[in-house]
């Protein structure tokens, strides 16, 4: 009963939240629909790859909507993914990441699910949260779908993001990864030379499976590498 009232809630939130997103587009729910189609029918064929279409400004209003979240997710493929487009504020990113089993082999195709905060710490772009932590995990305006490769590797360009405002959090990247035997890793990408990650912090990361990674890049142009084992 409690999960039925908060998926209600998340429901009624979003609706009102980004409900009205279209109209503020100048676009009738009718016409958000064959928009998305289109993006879907364009994915298909080959037209355009998820990255042009998640970096598309022009279409970052319907980031936040399940059925636009579900042509990114049903086209999710081994590639490397752009997560920001290059006008999006903050520190451009790299994250490698490999995938092992408990057994150190590789986890090849699993299904990746991306999604984090902006360079204000805001997970929509009109409030640093959308209702609930579900709200953030289903509607969050900077996201990704995509699968590891055969050596269970996949890579992701974006920002880096912060951590929420007057929160104590380190920043992180959620990370959600389903392999083909359906086994699920929900886990965070930490960054170790964040100053909030130290101390109680990073023992409660540690302890949560959350992973952390150096910069192995520049200043300027970060590049994490991490590796997720999923047990």
């Amino acid at each position: 009963m409690q999960k039925l009232l908060l998926f209600l809630l998340s429901f009624i939130a979003s609706y009102f939240q980004y409900g009205k997103l279209a109209f503020s587009n100048n676009l009738p729910p009718q016409d958000t629909a064959r928009l998305i189609a289109r993006v879907d029918q364009q994915l298909s064929k080959g037209e355009k790859w998820v990255s042009a279409v998640l970096t598309d400004t022009a279409l970052m209003f319907l980031h936040p909507l399940p059925a636009f979240r579900e042509v990114i997710k049903k086209h999710a493929k081994v590639e490397k993914v752009r997560l920001t487009a290059p006008s999006e504020p903050g520190i451009p990113t790299r994250i490698e990441v490999n995938v092992v089993d408990g057994f150190d082999q590789p986890v090849t195709g699993a299904l990746v699910y991306l999604y984090q905060t902006d360079a204000r710490g805001w997970y929509a772009d009109t409030a640093a949260h959308i209702l609930i932590r579900e709200g953030d995990r289903r509607h969050a305006r900077l996201f990704a779908y995509l699968k590891t490769d055969g050596n269970g590797y996949f890579e992701a360009e974006t920002i880096r993001p912060e951590s929420y405002p007057h929160s104590s959090l380190p920043q992180h990247i959620h990370c959600e990864i389903t392999a083909p035997d359906g086994k699920i890793l929900i886990t965070e990408l930490l960054f170790r030379d964040d100053p909030k990650l130290s101390g109680d912090a990073l023992t409660h990361a540690l302890r949560e499976g959350f992973v952390p990674a150096r910069n192995i890049g520049t200043a300027k142009r970060p590049v994490f590498a991490y590796q997720i084992r999923m047990r």
